[in-house]
């Protein structure tokens, strides 16, 4: 092509053409991979409510290694350096967020039946009915249990301070959670410590580890 090219225009001019029009073709291939991926990335984000092109970082911010201070961790007890772990983990907070807001008016009707029932005679019939609309509560949020932290009434505030709760555990009890259990796992079953330690899988780890010498997590 360079060569018939060369008929016509000069040998620069016709390599330089020839570059071109080869560039032209490379960047609309890419252009088109690049649409797909992110035609992908926001299906993703539709059907499970994250955004695949945050997870590495979510994944880093909730698991990093950085230390916070020194004290006992919640999970093996040794006193130890300590990490903070998000009980409910970060990756699963646009999801829950949504579910939360679903459940706000469930959550702030149930929460009116258990102030009535304390000074209600008919406690029976609203006993009843705080059981049925709990259940259609732990359906809409997906969880098993009704949290004891469950805000009493969704706002944003009340929201943001229940998915920014943390316990302290040590830099190996904390790869263990999430090694054990995937996030949304731990978000709606074991989100907090007691739960955490109905796992046999981390309450084995966190026996074992008690026996374990800190090494390197060691306090100064």
């Amino acid at each position: 092509l360079c060569d018939y090219l060369g008929g016509v225009l000069s040998e620069d001019d016709a390599k330089e053409l020839l570059q071109s029009a080869t560039m032209s073709v490379f960047d609309q291939d890419v252009a088109g991979a690049i649409g797909e991926a992110s035609t992908s990335c926001d299906q993703k984000y539709e059907e499970n409510g994250t955004d695949p092109r945050n997870e590495v970082r979510d994944n880093v911010d909730d698991d990093d290694g950085d230390y916070i201070g020194e004290g006992e961790c919640e999970l093996c007890e040794r006193s130890i350096k300590l990490t903070r772990h998000h009980l409910i983990p970060r990756t699963t907070w646009p999801r829950m967020k949504k579910r939360l807001w679903n459940a706000a008016p469930i959550i702030e009707s149930l929460n009116q039946l258990s102030d009535k029932s304390s000074c209600d005679k008919m406690q029976g019939s609203l006993v009843a009915k705080q059981s049925a609309m709990r259940e259609k509560m732990m359906k809409v949020l997906g969880m098993e249990s009704t949290p004891s932290d469950l805000p009493s009434v969704v706002t944003h505030d009340s929201v943001r301070i229940y998915l920014n709760q943390v316990s302290l555990l040590c830099r190996q009890c904390h790869s263990a959670v999430h090694r054990i259990h995937a996030e949304w796992e731990l978000a709606t079953k074991y989100n907090n410590i007691d739960k955490l330690l109905e796992s046999d899988e981390v309450r084995k780890f966190a026996k074992w580890a008690n026996k374990q010498r800190p090494g390197k997590h060691a306090m100064k």
